[in-house]
């Protein structure tokens, strides 16, 4: 295959993935939106402190049942049936005795909450990992094989099935039941697509040598993996003994508002990230334009978007899901701060596990994760709004660490930093406080709310237009290319 064919074809992957990955992205977090907005107004901030304060556990064992196998499949040379099989089979039995050990400490998690409650709320909810143990290998199967398309279609149904059960059911009354529902049944139609569309299926042959070899590398990103849903739900796990369920839904569910924004841009550079850039890891030079690419149209994306969303936060929340939900706006401010560059750190976490450099990936986890967990540990008494605000400001600055942590496998200068990353972090913010300041004194809700998007919107345009075009115009080359091929 000549050079300019193998271009083409990795140009071709890259486009189809970010195009598959940022529409399904789009759909998905819209829906989700939607379906959130049905049940906010029908739930209460108790609801999902209570569901909240369980996550934590049904997470961790995800982690563990999933052990970085998808990760360790994907960087093994060669692939074989034998090799999903070991996997399948390992993450069930995982899965199984995971689920076995929190059924029995239940009430001991119930205790620790002060809320009896969770018992049978924790036990059902835990379902969730357990069915998912069974999808695990099949994912990999997809991952591997670049099948973007199939892994959309198979979450997007998972999205769409599972909260139409759960909005039912909140609108029966069944409370924090509904959420708790929807969460499980969300796990069992992710399992069930992941089976529909692989090719692998498991046989009875019990051979585990596969997975010694996998785990070299898995071992590492299982670490992390713990330590990275240890970094998303310990607000619940830590704040849930100190303040109310009431006063945890509050934060929790501005905190999955803005993971929903972010996600729209992470799930469509991880499709992509990982394996394009193993790919063309051989030609160093290639590989340093195809980061910078990817890299600045994460944050070209990230900073209008979730810095937007700050922007708008109080009149977002009023219109969405009422006032009732009004004391969570600030903690939506400040956790969209912290997404926007996190965002953007994910791309040098990809980077570093594309060098099959796990280790690294895994220390800056751990040592973040423990960071934050002293500040909310030893600053839980500041009050709710420093505390998310100090894990915030940690959240934006460790994109420094991970640039340093970069920097030893690409030659990618500090220079590239500010021009591909901060430069639309403060193009954004200009744009977002010209639109905020020219909307304040509308009276009307709703104009000032679409005001202030439209505003915010044209000025980013007409200021990357003047001082970063390029990437427009790399848009716009991107969409061409894809309307011509279809």
């Amino acid at each position: 295959m000549s050079s300019q064919t193998k271009n083409d074809s990795l140009k071709s992957k890259t486009t189809k993935g970010l195009l598959w990955g940022g529409m399904a992205s789009i759909i998905q977090q819209f829906l989700g939106f939607g379906f959130g907005i049905l049940l906010n107004r029908k739930l209460t901030a108790e609801d999902y402190g209570l569901v909240a304060m369980i996550t934590i556990f049904s997470v961790l064992a995800s982690a563990f049942q999933e052990s970085g196998f998808v990760y360790g499949i994907v960087n093994k040379k060669d692939v074989e049936h034998k090799d999903y099989n070991a996997v399948f089979w390992t993450s069930v039995g995982i899965g199984t005795f995971i689920y076995i050990v929190l059924f029995f400490a239940a009430p001991l998690i119930a205790l620790y909450y002060n809320q009896p409650v969770l018992v049978e709320l924790s036990r059902f909810t835990f379902l969730s990992f357990w069915l998912g143990s069974f999808g695990i290998a099949h994912n990999a199967y997809l991952f591997r094989n670049l099948k973007i398309k199939e892994r959309v279609i198979t979450g997007t149904f998972a999205l769409i099935a599972s909260n139409i059960v759960g909005v039912y059911l909140a609108y029966k009354d069944y409370a924090y039941w509904a959420y708790a529902i929807q969460i499980v049944s969300y796990s069992g139609f992710n399992m069930l697509g992941f089976w529909y569309f692989s090719k692998f299926r498991p046989t009875f042959q019990f051979d585990f040598k596969p997975i010694r070899d996998i785990l070299g590398f898995s071992s590492k990103i299982l670490v992390t993996n713990i330590f990275i849903n240890i970094n998303k739900n310990i607000y619940a796990a830590i704040l849930g003994r100190h303040y109310t369920a009431e006063e945890l839904g509050y934060t929790v569910n501005p905190n999955r508002w803005s993971i929903m924004a972010q996600n729209i841009l992470t799930n469509m550079v991880n499709n992509v990230t990982q394996p394009i850039l193993k790919e063309i890891e051989d030609d160093k030079d290639r590989q340093v334009r195809v980061f910078r690419k990817l890299i600045s149209f994460t944050a070209f994306l990230a900073f209008p978007m979730l810095l937007g969303l700050t922007t708008v936060a109080q009149d977002f929340i009023t219109i969405a899901i009422t006032d009732k939900w009004a004391k969570s706006a600030i903690f939506l401010q400040i956790f969209c701060i912290g997404a926007a560059f996190d965002s953007v750190s994910n791309v040098f976490s990809n980077l570093i596990i594309s060098k099959g450099k796990p280790e690294v990936y895994m220390r800056n986890i751990i040592v973040f994760g423990l960071l934050q967990i002293a500040i909310l540990f030893f600053g839980k008494s500041l009050g709710l709004e420093l505390l998310i605000g100090l894990t915030s400001a940690l959240n934006a600055l460790w994109i420094f660490v991970w640039y340093i942590s970069a920097k030893p496998y690409m030659n990618y200068s500090f220079r590239y930093l500010l021009t591909d990353i901060f430069a639309y972090a403060l193009l954004a913010a200009i744009s977002c406080l010209a639109a905020h300041y020219a909307t304040a004194a509308i009276a009307n809700l709703y104009l000032r709310f679409a005001s202030t998007i439209g505003i915010a919107v044209c000025s980013y345009i007409i200021v990357n237009r003047i001082f970063k075009p390029s990437i427009l115009l790399e848009l716009y080359h991107y969409f061409l290319t894809v309307i011509r091929k279809k």
